[in-house]
């Protein structure tokens, strides 16, 4: 086979926009071969993300709009709430430190962090990649669902069954006033 110079192949232009890295020999199978299953990225899959943006921020804007933010009274260092809350988001945290210090503020946010770092390694399949509720996916699609359900389940526990004192309440025997 006739070596071919890089210089010919590739001329220099200078109202290019983009650059040649490198040039690597195909050894793999997929070197060459053009997937029936593709789409370019521009501009079919980015005019449907902007498209999606833009519903989305119209709808936030919307709901901006229709719905008040309930805020509460400038904090007041002489009295502080009572249950003093994190914001939602933190809420299942704060639900797992009423429990124990160490075990819902360090043990239990380590090990989800830890089992998050090693799912790329647990789950090594090919598989399944990329589709919606996969079944090859069970075991990945199960460890994401379990943290979901079990972190929803904290923070409307903690929005709504504590109150004072952090005590459990049932909201609506005490909307009710017994």
């Amino acid at each position: 086979m006739k070596e071919v110079d890089p210089k010919q192949v590739f001329p220099k232009d200078p109202r290019k926009t983009y650059g040649l890295m490198e040039l690597v020999r195909g050894t793999k199978p997929t070197v060459g071969i053009k997937s029936r299953d593709t789409v370019f990225t521009w501009p079919h899959l980015l005019v449907r993300e902007i498209i999606l943006f833009a519903v989305v921020v119209a709808f936030l804007l919307i709901a901006a709009f229709l719905w008040d933010a309930p805020l509460e009274e400038i904090a007041n260092p002489n009295h502080p709430p009572n249950p003093a809350k994190a914001p939602w988001y933190f809420l299942g945290l704060q639900e797992m430190v009423s429990y124990s210090a160490f075990i819902g503020g360090v043990l239990i946010p380590g090990l989800i962090v830890v089992v998050l770092l090693l799912i790329p390694y647990i789950d090594r399949k090919k598989v399944g990649i990329g589709i919606w509720f996969a079944k090859e996916r069970a075991l990945a699609n199960g460890l994401f669902l379990t943290f979901l359900i079990v972190m929803l389940l904290m923070i409307i526990l903690g929005t709504f069954f504590r109150g004072a004192n952090w005590e459990f309440v049932i909201p609506w025997e005490a909307a009710a006033g017994h």
